[in-house]
């Protein structure tokens, strides 16, 4: 691979031509952190009144893939909040713990105090309708992997099984959920232990799903076991 510009020129080059009016910006990600990687990207959360905000965009420059979040104040507060609704922080956290490439105005580090509050409040409570979400959804999965099925609907049907069990763990212990590899980190910043236990019983499911059903089975008795009907 061509060895790539340092970065932080680039994404500086790129928002002062692609978003004039940004009035802060901030980097996250192994780049960011000096943990390049081959196909590693950056996320670039702009802030300013920029006229097409809010989007969401996803280019390479100079080299550089990107996932690019373009926000006014108003709309990424909103956006984060919405997304604490529903146990996810991706947004926040990328604000709180990225580099901030610069803040014209102060308002950059006014909303990463905010947002750092929002993190730290963590998630609501599970409610009762949620906890039963969650176990018919495991429930179901359970049934799915109990009969003899195909490879390909086995790994599908298991990969849904394993995002619900890690969410119940993840709500149940208040904690964020997260997204794609995140979820696992999630996991494993609440209980080592069981994080690479799920991965590890994930790994066997093409050989032996009862590994994983255990794990599923495990995890709902605290809250009641199995649960197939629900309104």
């Amino acid at each position: 691979m061509t060895a790539r510009q340092p970065w932080k020129p680039v994404v500086l080059r790129l928002v002062k031509g692609r978003y004039e009016q940004a009035s802060a910006a901030v980097a996250f990600g192994s780049p960011v952190r000096g943990e390049d990687k081959e196909h590693a990207d950056i996320d670039l959360v702009v802030v300013g009144p920029i006229p097409r905000a809010p989007l969401r965009e996803t280019i390479v420059f100079d080299g550089w893939p990107l996932e690019i979040h373009v926000h006014t104040p108003e709309s990424l507060w909103d956006q984060c909040t919405l997304d604490a609704t529903k146990r996810r922080a991706s947004l926040p956290f990328i604000y709180v713990n990225g580099e901030m490439l610069f803040d014209n105005d102060g308002r950059g580090g006014t909303m990463r105090t905010r947002l750092r509050g929002l993190l730290e409040a963590g998630p609501a409570p599970v409610s009762d309708a949620e906890l039963a979400g969650f176990r018919h959804r495991i429930t179901d999965g359970i049934s799915d992997l109990s009969d003899p099925r195909p490879l390909g609907e086995v790994m599908f049907a298991s990969a849904r099984l394993v995002r619900a069990i890690s969410e119940l763990v993840l709500a149940t212990n208040e904690a964020w959920v997260g997204e794609g590899k995140a979820i696992h980190r999630n996991l494993v910043a609440v209980d080592d232990d069981f994080a690479q236990e799920l991965a590890s019983a994930w790994s066997k499911v093409g050989d032996d799903p009862s590994v994983l059903v255990a794990v599923a089975d495990r995890v709902l008795e605290p809250h009641g076991g199995r649960l197939f009907e629900n309104t």
